[in-house]
């Protein structure tokens, strides 16, 4: 059985419309629109007030991202899972 490696980021940028430009350490590359989960969770409403999504920043060793001045996190793996989801046909 092969082990397979839990994701971890290389980098994040912020983009217009609630979208994050993700790398990941094994290279791959995505665009997420976040727009949806704003809407949807609650805990994510800070992030649509003002230029807070612009805030983000990658979390210790690539391991999530993260908006430190708002005390909310998102991990790698959700957001590889994300991504994966938006990018199928």
């Amino acid at each position: 059985m092969a082990l397979m490696k839990r994701p971890r980021l290389r980098s994040v940028q912020p983009l217009p419309g609630a979208g994050l430009k993700l790398t990941f350490t094994n290279g791959q590359r995505f665009t997420l629109d976040m727009s949806g989960a704003l809407e949807a969770y609650p805990r994510l409403a800070p992030l649509v007030k003002g230029n807070a999504f612009e805030g983000v920043t990658l979390g210790d060793g690539g391991w999530s991202v993260e908006w430190p001045e708002l005390d909310i996190q998102i991990g790698a793996d959700t957001l590889l899972l994300d991504a994966l989801a938006q990018s199928a046909p």
